[in-house]
């Protein structure tokens, strides 16, 4: 499959590292060398400094031989115009990610006036995505795989009698679910059946969504729904907008130090309930009621706020909490801060774009694994020399471990030792980051015409 990457952010490192793996034959065009460095050197990417995204510069390309084109550029216009271009020399499938719009009737305006094939906006799918975690019935962080059929949480041990102390093997709740990682002193650890958990572990687990419920039941307070939730967002930007229309029939407030700011969203959005507000000091969360909060979400661009006011939430036992963390620096924390799910809005809009363009399948987006893992989706490919070999059989590299397999009837399997590859297995991989060569070579080797067709 041939890749066009229009554009170099975080967006397009996550599709490039993503579809490294899987050997897809990728172009990116970026505008300074500097952007490209990292990659440059990388098989099966090739990399093209331009200067203006024109006309006379895609006909260079040979648009037509291109499956997929994403624009992913910082700036909306040259995405637009891009799309429209690459669309009108006959580009195939055409992915446009454009972040700024005020509604929904914009983005379909845009998208069938230029005809491309889908749009993606960050902060509106970023919308949805907490939509999703704040309707279920859930009240933990975690990943989704298989469409939904197999989950991966992060546990942190204490005071956890049947945990704490124990071996892997020995303890009966993780029987039916697979140890995937544990991260212990900043260290991140693929642990075996031996390995003895410590107070104060992470634990990541993987399993049947069924079957992590369960081990929830047991280890997390879960809390039935209410009719009508009490829910308060710090920030007011696209995001909150969003929410507000989405959650009209509760009793969603929107918080911001802005003053115009808030003019503008009660202005443009008639379901908004908006307050002006400082928001640091202890008597926020008084002054403000958001101590009578079931769901706390913050939402600024200032990230150490956004941790401060969700540890704030934390000590006044709000039940569900969200924030949005954007930036690396944080990564090694995320998990640890305990509460029901980080988002980013670049994670999640590479994650949609990965979706779209790869039958569902995508990559890990809530949990950062201390920023030292990932876990991601890989559809085997029909020649794959793995078919028919068990786990044990197959000289897994150190630093990867296969935690699931989606069958090609939809059915589902965490993997033990005597497991079986089948055509047409999606296999579900988790992969330290300083592993990623490794899985690609694992993959090369094991394929007779190369590395896996993520597309097939």
């Amino acid at each position: 499959m041939k890749i066009l990457v229009i554009g170099n952010g975080e967006i397009a490192k996550k599709l490039l590292n993503t579809n490294y793996i899987q050997g897809d034959k990728i172009t990116i065009l970026a505008k300074d060398e500097s952007e490209i460095l990292d990659i440059a050197n990388l098989k099966n990417i090739k990399a093209i400094i331009y200067d203006d995204l024109s006309p006379e510069f895609f006909k260079k390309l040979d648009i037509e031989s291109y499956d997929i084109i994403v624009a992913l550029t910082k700036s909306d216009k040259d995405n637009i115009l891009s799309s429209m271009l690459v669309k009108r020399m006959g580009a195939g499938h055409v992915i446009c990610v454009i972040n700024q719009v005020e509604s929904m009737k914009q983005l379909s305006y845009i998208r069938d006036y230029i005809g491309i094939d889908k749009i993606v906006n960050p902060n509106l799918e970023t919308a949805l995505a907490l939509t999703d975690i704040i309707k279920s019935e859930i009240n933990y962080q975690s990943d989704k795989f298989g469409n939904g059929k197999i989950e991966v949480i992060c546990h942190r041990i204490r005071s956890d009698k049947d945990l704490e102390d124990h071996k892997i093997k020995d303890v009966g709740s993780l029987a039916t679910v697979l140890a995937i990682a544990v991260v212990r002193n900043g260290e991140l650890i693929i642990p075996d059946g031996e390995f003895i958990l410590k107070e104060g572990d992470y634990l990541y687990i993987m399993g049947l969504a069924k079957d992590i419920m369960k081990f929830n039941m047991k280890y997390f307070r879960l809390k039935q729904k209410s009719p009508k939730k009490n829910i308060t967002v710090v920030g007011a930007n696209e995001i909150s907008a969003k929410l507000a229309d989405i959650f009209e029939d509760d009793n969603l407030t929107i918080i911001d130090k802005d003053k115009e700011k808030c003019d503008k969203l009660i202005k443009d959005n008639s379901n908004a309930y908006v307050v002006h507000s400082k928001l640091k000091g202890a008597d926020f969360f008084d002054l403000n009621e958001v101590d009578k909060s079931d769901i706390f979400i913050s939402l600024t661009d200032n990230e150490e706020l956004n941790i401060a006011l969700c540890l704030m939430a934390k000590e006044y036992n709000i039940e569900k909490i969200f924030t949005k963390i954007q930036s690396k620096n944080y990564l090694k924390i995320l998990d640890q801060l305990s509460i029901n799910a980080v988002v980013n809005p670049q994670d999640i809009a590479a994650n949609v774009i990965l979706k779209g363009i790869n039958k569902n399948r995508g990559v890990s987006t809530y949990l950062s694994f201390n920023g030292q893992a990932q876990i991601l989706e890989i559809k085997l490919n029909g020649q794959s020399n793995l078919f028919d070999k068990t786990i044990e059989e197959v000289n897994i590299p150190k630093g990867i471990l296969i935690g699931g397999i989606i069958r090609e009837d939809s059915t589902v399997v965490i993997p033990r030792g005597k497991t079986k590859f089948l055509k047409g297995d999606t296999v579900v991989v988790f992969c330290k980051n300083e592993n990623r060569k490794d899985l690609a070579k694992f993959m090369e080797e094991e394929n007779q015409r190369g590395l896996l067709n993520y597309f097939t």
